[in-house]
């Protein structure tokens, strides 16, 4: 399997990345936001390329013409915050680009919640990601791809265990190492049994393939 990581600099898509060069299984490229990051992975010898949401969708869907899946590690394209109705523009039309590719599975790590009851709930400075997640799930929920949806709890730097708790409904609070994440969508990637299903995410007791098997059982 092909994959193209779009967020590939965030910290979940290089702990993804790690995985799959790892892993032996698969390959990946990644979608970047700006020069500086194009030439740390450019040294690596990892395939890349750069896309604004301003660009000609074109240059998305070329990027995608050898790929199998898509993960979206990171929803901001370009790295632009502060424009949220832009954000979701941008994802969306990458999303409406798909039907040019033969592209169907793709993996979206969401927020821990979405739904529009909790918005006012939350911090001002953290609205915009949960409004922007909120979109991107329902497009993802009323389309014909074989979609992921994960919403992983709060998220930490710690060194992965390999071990969490996934529950497609109230799962309480709780962590999660970014390591942990990545391998989360890995494991999805490879198991047919999670397409269209969503599901929540934090550090537990059980393996994590074992995990995910309990929900999509």
């Amino acid at each position: 399997m092909y994959i193209l990581i779009v967020g590939g600099n965030s910290q979940i898509g290089r702990h993804l990345l790690q995985h799959i060069i790892e892993s032996g299984n698969h390959g990946a490229k990644v979608m970047l936001q700006n020069k500086a990051q194009e030439a740390f992975y450019n040294e690596k010898g990892i395939a890349n390329f750069i896309y604004k949401r301003e660009e000609a969708i074109e240059k998305f869907v070329n990027g995608l013409q050898d790929v199998d899946a898509l993960v979206i590690a990171e929803n901001n394209i370009d790295g632009r915050r502060t424009d949220t109705l832009g954000v979701i523009d941008g994802m969306i039309k990458l999303l409406e680009a798909l039907k040019y590719t033969n592209v169907k599975r793709v993996i979206h790590i969401s927020t821990f919640e979405t739904g529009k009851e909790e918005w006012r709930h939350l911090p001002a400075y953290f609205r915009p990601i949960m409004i922007e997640n909120y979109y991107v799930d329902q497009w993802l929920r009323l389309s014909s791809l074989e979609y992921t949806i994960i919403h992983p709890g709060l998220l930490n730097d710690k060194k992965g265990t390999g071990y969490v708790k996934v529950v497609e409904n109230d799962i309480g609070g709780g962590g999660i190492p970014k390591e942990d994440v990545a391998k989360v969508i890995l494991a999805c990637l490879e198991s047919k049994c999670t397409i269209r299903k969503e599901f929540k995410v934090i550090s537990g007791k059980l393996p994590i393939l074992e995990a995910i098997n309990t929900i999509v059982e």
